[in-house]
């Protein structure tokens, strides 16, 4: 019997293999749900060079890709602050031409947007006369003055305090949004601050934007670990937003000084938190190694033994995953998706209090796992299993195969 699987156009502006944040949620969404259902995505031509050369080297059945930028001219707005967006409001104005000729030509049964993921940008394909799926979205994390002490400059918390702003006049004020929230046949939401934020005129359906495989690596061999100093690891951009301060304030202003500390990343803040470092008399404890390559990370989480995720907003962090893929308890923040991520079986989660308390929060966390080194074990080994049974592109294709096949009920429409 022919193949007969559900048609899905997939908006995803971001989406380029081997790589994290959101280029690699919009690869792998398409990726996985390829093995299930016939894929088209609709991407930037940017994108092109990048998936073509991938596909020849690896070929993927039931994948297949549109490509679409604007005009040169328009090209270069990005080069503007705040650009990238500009010119992404431009691209999903101009898509919906595009995707109508795919629908017709390739007889698409659902349209699914999922990058960028951000709420404030639905696009304008819920327009099409086809089932609009929208999400996982995110992006609806406010800042918090208790956060101040932990940018370096005032600049910054400039930005952040406009950007609550921004958030507060789409939520109540962009047509597209309510528009979109009105057409969809399913919205997702990543994390619970964004799902606060939306209107309670309908009903929600609560999925992470992002994934991991497990089988990209192996837990780690704990017997490896050394009863001396206690290694911590750091991973991500090193940007205001991340909150690196927090951790270098914690370590550096109490007396514990039996730790190793690798930083992989790089940013605009990372000349002041080496600076910061050097203030502390840490520069013998804290190591800061550069950006890596996704792969080349793998070898640092299977050398630590206890990851410290710090962004004082993010919807959710992929590095978390990858961290607790490979059997590491994990330090965060108790808010946004990192602190639905993390469980009390997984890693230790730091209430949102003054600057201060978290500080110590933070450092009573690390001399724990540093005194209890059965407990890295223990709730390394949780870790890996919320993975498995929770965080991984399986359990995420089974939950979006069920939104699909409801939409299909809903629109007298094979599943």
């Amino acid at each position: 019997m022919p193949d007969k699987r559900l048609r899905i156009l997939l908006s995803a502006y971001a989406c380029e293999p081997n790589k994290g944040s959101e280029p690699g949620v919009g690869w792998n969404w398409a990726l996985h749900l390829c093995e299930k259902y016939e894929v088209f995505v609709l991407t930037r031509s940017n994108n092109k060079t990048t998936i073509e050369n991938y596909l020849t080297n690896h070929p993927v059945r039931h994948l297949h890709f549109y490509y679409y930028d604007c005009s040169k001219s328009t090209l270069k707005l990005k080069q503007l602050p705040y650009g990238v967006f500009i010119y992404y409001k431009k691209w999903q104005k101009d898509i919906p031409a595009v995707a109508r000729k795919i629908v017709l030509e390739e007889k698409i049964d659902i349209i699914h947007h999922i990058t960028f993921n951000e709420f404030r940008t639905p696009g304008k394909l819920y327009k099409l006369n086809v089932p609009f799926v929208w999400g996982p979205v995110g992006g609806g994390q406010f800042y918090s003055p208790v956060f101040k002490e932990a940018y370096f400059n005032k600049r910054n918390i400039g930005k952040e305090e406009l950007r609550n702003i921004i958030n507060f006049l789409y939520i109540n004020f962009s047509h597209d949004i309510h528009n979109a929230i009105k057409s969809a046949a399913a919205i997702l939401i990543a994390d619970p601050s964004t799902e606060k934020i939306m209107p309670s005129s309908r009903n929600y359906i609560r999925l992470l934007e992002t994934a991991y495989n497990p089988e990209r690596n192996h837990i780690k061999n704990y017997n490896l670990s050394e009863a001396d100093a206690i290694k911590l690891l750091w991973v991500g951009g090193i940007w205001p937003r991340k909150g690196l301060k927090l951790l270098l304030d914690a370590l550096g202003q109490s007396d514990f000084r039996d730790f190793d500390l690798e930083i992989i990343g790089d940013g605009e803040d990372r000349r002041a938190c080496e600076k910061l470092v050097k203030i502390y008399g840490m520069e013998e404890k804290i190591h800061f190694i550069g950006a890596l390559t996704y792969q080349d990370v793998n070898d640092h989480y299977d050398h630590a033994d206890v990851f410290i995720f710090t962004s004082l907003r993010d919807t959710s962090g992929n590095v978390i995953l990858e961290a607790m893929s490979h059997g590491l308890p994990v330090i965060t923040l108790k808010h946004h998706g990192a602190g639905e991520i993390v469980s009390d079986a997984t890693g230790t989660r730091i209430e949102i209090s003054d600057y201060q308390t978290m500080k110590k929060d933070m450092m009573n966390a690390v001399l724990t796992y540093y005194n209890n080194r059965n407990l890295i074990e223990m709730q390394g080994r949780s870790a890996r299993n919320r993975i498995e049974t929770l965080y991984s592109w399986k359990h995420t294709v089974d939950a979006i195969s069920q939104v699909y096949e409801r939409i299909m009920t809903d629109f007298g429409k094979d599943a």
